[in-house]
């Protein structure tokens, strides 16, 4: 693993159809299953750390129905026979300045359910310096810092129900309020890449250029906002494109003016070989516009630290799935993906420490439904590719 910033492992108890996983995250993760194998739940997690910071932790809960309705629905993991079942996630990371492979930022946050309405837990571990670190506990309004190199410190700072993820980012940074955003901006800025090609299609405003939609519907203007700013990227583009995109020669820029408001907008035009004038994206195709889009999300400056994509090979030819995979290694050094894949021909691409098996048992999912060491050793003997045998089913997720 790399000293990149980012997501190491993420432990989920009684989330949804998630009884008990741990999944170690690399730069480059790709989860394979069939429907209802817990792809989506499992990225849902991260969403709802996310929407916990934003919104706070009732909202977010709400948001998915409320407690019962995230609570995992067979016999729950349980602390003690007697306890009542609580939703758990431990995250483990390297976002802080001082943490190492060595010594992890963690997060920890338990909630569960009580007449009264709902308890929450939580504690963060980080380095504030290279030598102590801190540890903060929380459960309900109070506050406990220990620290390896001082007496424990108490303090009443919270409501009862507001989550310490998005309230404590408000301490000092000696108390340790910068690590604790930190973490949380891990979360808050994750980006869930789906595609609105409807939207993509349309002229986009100036100025919305710098930071690509998570539905890519500035996407023109995101596209000419990289071309002045980074030319050799765009041409990089542009190439990546002409091999994606059959018959593709330029990518061009034209000025409109909105129907209804009259501001100034810009659209994207494409130049294909053998034709004198350019074609305005709107009249592209979905493949075209869904290249386009996962090629600007790769070639982004500035991406988040953690990126999702579901079904990234939808609407694509297998035939790019070579270049698809290089420039999402390549774009892996600047944010961390967690993408979902139903391809064979995909994940032949693939390393085995890059895909994550997902299966489901008796109603509870099992990710990993397989070791990685297991799978590079199975594909070491075996004349089949990475995807002929996980689609055989050598190595489970499927249906």
């Amino acid at each position: 693993m790399s000293t990149l910033r980012g997501l190491r492992e993420l432990h989920v108890q009684n989330f949804r159809c998630l009884r008990d996983v741990t999944v170690p995250l690399g730069r480059l993760n790709v989860l394979v299953g069939p429907n209802a194998a817990g792809k989506s739940t499992f990225l849902d997690v991260i969403q709802f750390l996310g929407d916990s910071v934003r919104q706070d932790l009732v909202p977010a809960l709400e948001e998915r129905g409320g407690f019962d309705q995230v609570l995992f629905r067979g016999d729950p993991l349980r602390r003690s026979p007697r306890s009542l079942p609580r939703v758990n996630v431990s995250v483990k990371a390297r976002v802080t300045q001082h943490a190492s492979e060595s010594a992890l930022d963690h997060y920890d946050l338990q909630f569960w359910k009580v007449r009264r309405g709902l308890v929450r837990e939580e504690s963060f571990q980080f380095k504030r310096t290279r030598g102590a670190g801190r540890r903060i506990k929380i459960k309900g309004s109070g506050v406990e810092f220990l620290d390896e190199d001082r007496a424990p410190e108490q303090l009443t700072l919270l409501q009862e129900e507001s989550l310490g993820l998005s309230t404590l980012p408000k301490l000092s940074d000696e108390q340790g309020g910068k690590q604790v955003r930190q973490i949380a901006d891990l979360f808050t800025t994750f980006r869930v890449f789906e595609v609105s090609v409807a939207r993509a299609k349309r002229p986009a405003s100036f100025e919305d250029m710098d930071t690509l939609r998570p539905d890519a519907s500035n996407l023109s203007a995101f596209l000419i906002w990289l071309a002045d700013t980074d030319m050799d990227a765009f041409e990089r583009l542009e190439s990546d494109a002409r091999e994606m995109v059959p018959g593709l020669a330029k990518i061009k820029f034209e000025g409109v003016a909105s129907p209804t408001s009259g501001e100034q907008l810009v659209h994207a035009q494409l130049l294909e070989e053998g034709l004198s004038q350019p074609s305005p994206l709107w009249e592209a195709s979905y493949g075209t516009v869904r290249a386009l889009s996962l090629l600007a999300l790769l070639y982004d400056p500035n991406p988040p630290l953690l990126t999702c994509v579901e079904e990234i090979d939808h609407g694509l030819h297998p035939h790019v799935f070579d270049r698809l995979v290089d420039r999402l290694r390549e774009a892996s050094q600047r944010t961390q993906f967690v993408i979902a894949t139903h391809s064979p021909a995909l994940v032949n691409r693939l390393d085995p420490g890059e895909l994550i098996v997902c299966e489901r048992t008796a109603g509870a999912s099992q990710i990993p439904a397989i070791d990685s060491h297991l799978v590079a050793e199975m594909e070491k003997t075996s004349r089949l590719g990475l995807g002929e045998l996980w689609f055989s089913g050598t190595l489970g997720g499927v249906p």
